[in-house]
């Protein structure tokens, strides 16, 4: 038996083996206890929540007296601006080494030396030409490469007067020197003043008391010109002096460094003080800048006599605040969603997605912006998930629990907490009866409508400025463009991880072009009729009793998916005079009708259906009896016809009993459904009476024993059916062709009572 059955239902067969129940009880604790602990980590000590009061809002606690002597610190934008500002107004500190002009005239003469040994070397002769000559070549050659080329060589071989270049040049490149020549551009130079480093003290001087390297070399290049004319001679010494040229008045970055760590130690950090037992604000009272300040200040203070940890008690504290919190969701669940507060991978998707919201807001904390970056926690992106994962209701009461977790982690920020909360409440409403994925971004314009609404209230509130409350407007729009692009690519990933079922996923499944249904259709076209039947039955009876409307009707339509193994041994796929089971025993056709359990079930699997979906296959059938077959074998018993043992068990269903309202529905509408269809009659007074007969049958059968169906249920369920039946089987008016074919001997129609008719258990 336990082969026919379903995965999620094999412990409602077996109920002694239930999925370890103490591990199910520490998985929960832990899943929950997990949840408390991180979220009890993100939110902020008492300080930071009580400086989050904003200027202009009104203090409405009781007077606030200082309980010690503290200062008045700046506000820490404000004093990191001061320091800034110090710090630019340090001059870099320079400092003039003579020894580099010395070493750089030396330079100088020596590179004149190198340069006349060369070109006096390649003047000589070839048999005055030594080794040595041609080693000393080379290596002035690679030191001066860049300057020896052709054109340079071909005008030093000319006869000049090198001393007068020496003497020339070098007196140029003295009164540089002496003037000095700055290793930094002027450009890079703020306020054009440097500080020149002379013993112990700076010089604040003009930059421009200096020469920086370009403009050394345009001095040097024009005196060059000057002297010696435009020519060959002076673009070749052009070319030499930035060989020669050095800065020799040099920056200190380490001295610049003590400068500007000075200046900033000199910009007060505080502004004043409060005494002890000084009032700081009064009870209704408009807080002010300074107001802020020295609360800010107040808190700090507090912070630093606790050596920067948060007491215990604090800590315990908002571990008790989350506590509360999630208890009173956790209430909820167990009170009213028990199927959910049961199962654990349930509870583990719902924590995850209000661990992601709490994260969000944790994040907008640490960031650094003047921005309301608070209105880019995703709020109605989890409510629409809830939604549309579970029901309307348990997103609710999700919004408002990440709402006030939210608000929380933020420093208790009410304005917030209110803005999520009426934003998530209209994203949830937005999709409670979505039908198709694109009806998500449906909800764009809700979500800001929440938000501004709010974001307006508390402006006009504070009298804030139009600008602010744009800026707000803004962030709001954000929100409410990616809280559906969130939901949408979230909703995969758990429909795929968590292996949940949506509404929109049994959308999808009634596609006609659905592989399985149009096998159904081609192979079984009797049964596809008759599902689809059953379908808009169980469809009216779901929407009359609150169940869910889809699931029922796609539960209908793949419910008897195993009659196409072997679709022709089912009366309704018949179109033979004879039937198969004729040849058969009433065990062995038994067999094979229940055998379609097992083989929809498998066929299902192998499809990917939910196991939403795969509940309807075993649980539509129940444990009733295939009793036409039961009855037949116990006559064939009686009459001595057979030998076999007649048992019960070989003739009914594995089950489970229907455990869910829309898998009982199916059972109900799979039943009358196929006894009306054997009506001869299809009067309102006749179907009432069919359908209350088929129901009452499976009622006192046991078989609605696990599905939560009260009679008030069963009454709505009957009345739908009816509905639906008298709409379908409306009376027409009869013409003559029709009265003589209806007064045909009932005896006639009646022949096919021999055929191993089923209908009234199997729906065909």
């Amino acid at each position: 038996m336990a082969a026919f059955l379903p995965k999620n239902t094999t412990s409602l067969a077996k109920p002694t083996k239930q999925q370890r129940p103490t591990i199910k009880l520490v998985l929960k604790i832990s899943i929950g206890l997990l949840l408390l602990f991180i979220i009890s980590l993100m939110f902020p000590s008492t300080a930071s929540i009580e400086i989050t009061y904003k200027v202009g809002a009104v203090w409405s606690e009781n007077d606030l007296i200082s309980p010690f002597s503290f200062p008045i610190l700046k506000d820490q934008k404000q004093y990191e601006a001061e320091v800034e500002e110090a710090k630019s107004k340090v001059y870099k500190v320079f400092i003039l080494d003579k020894q580099i002009a010395v070493a750089q005239l030396a330079h100088f003469k020596s590179i004149l030396s190198d340069l006349k040994a060369f070109i006096n070397i390649q003047k000589q002769s070839k048999i005055q030409f030594s080794e040595n000559d041609s080693v000393r070549l080379k290596e002035i050659y690679s030191k001066y490469s860049n300057l020896l080329t052709e054109y340079n060589l071909k005008i030093l071989g000319r006869n000049f007067n090198w001393v007068e270049i020496e003497t020339g040049l070098s007196l140029q490149l003295k009164e540089v020197f002496d003037r000095g020549v700055l290793d930094q551009k002027y450009k890079s130079i703020a306020n054009n003043y440097i500080a020149l480093r002379k013993g112990t003290v700076e010089v604040i001087l003009p930059a421009t008391n200096y020469y920086d390297l370009d403009t050394a070399l345009q001095k040097i290049d024009y005196k060059i010109f000057e002297k010696f004319g435009e020519n060959n001679l002076s673009s070749f010494l052009v070319q030499l002096v930035p060989l020669v040229l050095k800065a020799n008045v040099i920056y200190s970055s380490t001295e610049t460094g003590k400068l500007i760590a000075a200046a900033a130690e000199m910009v007060p950090r505080t502004l004043g003080y409060v005494a002890h037992n000084e009032r700081i604000v009064s009870k209704h009272e408009r807080i002010t800048y300074e107001t802020k300040l020295k609360l800010e200040s107040l808190h700090q203070a507090k912070a630093e006599q606790q050596g920067g940890k948060t007491p215990i008690s604090e800590r315990l504290g908002v571990i008790l605040q989350v506590a509360v919190i999630l208890m009173l969701y956790s209430i909820y669940l167990y009170l009213f969603r028990k199927r959910i507060f049961h199962d654990n991978s349930k509870l583990l998707l719902i924590s995850i997605v209000i661990l992601m919201q709490v994260t969000f807001a944790y994040i907008s904390t640490k960031l650094d912006s003047s921005v309301s970056l608070q209105y880019l926690i995703f709020i109605p992106a989890s409510a629409m998930l809830l939604t549309i994962i579970f029901d309307s209701r348990v997103a609710y009461y999700g919004t408002v629990v990440m709402a006030f977790l939210i608000a929380g982690v933020r420093g208790n920020d009410y304005e917030l907490a209110l803005a999520s909360l009426v934003a998530g409440a209209l994203a949830a409403y937005t999709v409670r009866d979505i039908r198709q994925r694109t009806q998500i971004f449906r909800s764009m314009v809700f979500i800001f409508v929440g938000y501004a609404l709010s974001i307006t209230a508390f402006g006009l509130q504070r009298g804030e400025i139009f600008i602010s409350i744009l800026q707000d407007y803004g962030f709001a729009l954000a929100n409410a463009i990616f809280s559906p692009v969130l939901t949408y690519g979230l909703l995969i990933f758990f429909e795929r991880s968590f292996k949940i079922t949506t509404d929109l996923t049994l959308v999808e499944l009634t596609d006609p072009n659905h592989p399985l249904l149009r096998m159904l259709r081609e192979k079984t076209p009797g049964t596809y009729h008759h599902s689809m039947m059953i379908g808009n039955l169980a469809e009216a009876a779901a929407d009359a009793i609150n169940a869910n409307t889809v699931l029922a009707r796609v539960g209908a339509y793949y419910h008897d998916i195993g009659k196409t193994i072997k679709p022709e041994y089912f009366a309704e796929n018949e179109f033979q005079k004879k039937s198969r089971h004729q040849k058969l025993t009433p065990r062995m056709s038994a067999r094979i009708i229940i055998m379609h359990v097992k083989e929809g079930i498998e066929t299902a699997r192998e499809y990917s259906l939910p196991e939403a979906v795969i509940d309807f296959i075993p649980q539509h059938h129940g444990t009733t009896r295939i009793s036409f077959f039961f009855d037949k074998a116990l006559k064939l018993a009686a009459a001595g016809k057979t030998r076999d043992e007649v048992r019960d068990e070989d003739y009914r269903y594995p089950g489970p009993k229907p455990q869910s309202k829309e898998t009982a529905i199916v059972m109900l509408a799979d039943i009358v459904e196929a006894y009306t269809r054997t009506l001869s009659e299809f009067t309102p007074e006749r179907l009432e009476a069919a359908i209350d007969d088929r129901i009452k049958m499976r009622f006192i059968e046991g078989q609605l024993d696990e599905c939560y169906l009260t009679l008030r249920d069963l009454t709505k369920i009957k009345e739908a059916f009816l509905k639906i039946l008298i709409g379908t089987y409306h009376q027409r008016i009869k013409y003559p062709e029709q009265i003589v074919k209806e007064e045909i001997p009932e005896a006639t129609i009646n022949e096919a009572e021999n055929l191993p008719d089923n209908s009234k258990q199997e729906g065909v």
